[in-house]
């Protein structure tokens, strides 16, 4: 199932950065409605699935805190892996940020529908830069949590020949 959600997760990143990269282009292809909720749709149950999957149970040394049965982890990933999250992840997060510079309802004269689908594209950019980027972190936690059950079960086999 995890993986499932990872795919779905990728799809969702991948869908996003289509999207970002029409309305870079000049071309909205969607409208904002359907290409938000089609994207939250992919993203976020995959982040949530890397989040929870990336807890641990507290071993060995108990916490201060009595109530703190488990901590988060970082993902196990190779080190190219993370590289190549964080600079997916920051082309993101230029992709939305940069859509702040259109984004002013003071600006816009009445009846200019050109500035309108520019202040829209500029608000679906946004949105879609936003779930990109939770994209590509959930993308990256539900995968480490993929290596790091791959590793135990090839640990697990391996103590099990032993014996």
């Amino acid at each position: 199932m995890l993986l499932l959600l990872d795919v779905m997760c990728a799809a969702g990143v991948l869908f996003s950065a289509v999207l970002i990269g029409g309305l870079l282009a000049g071309t909205r292809l969607l409208p904002t409605a359907v290409a938000i909720i089609v994207t939250m749709v992919l993203v976020l149950p995959g982040f949530t699935a890397g989040v929870i999957t990336n807890r641990r149970t507290v071993r060995g040394r108990q916490p201060q805190s009595g109530w703190v049965r488990s901590v988060w982890s970082p993902p196990e990933l190779p080190r190219w892996g993370i590289v190549v999250t964080g600079l997916v992840f920051l082309a993101f997060w230029a992709a939305g940020m940069s859509a702040f510079t259109g984004l002013s309802q003071d600006d816009l004269p009445p009846g200019d529908t050109a500035a309108q689908e520019r202040q829209v594209s500029h608000q679906q950019r946004f949105g879609l830069g936003v779930l990109g980027g939770i994209g590509t972190g959930g993308t990256a936690l539900a995968a480490g949590a993929l290596v790091r059950n791959r590793r135990s079960v090839r640990t697990g086999e391996r103590q099990m020949a032993a014996r």
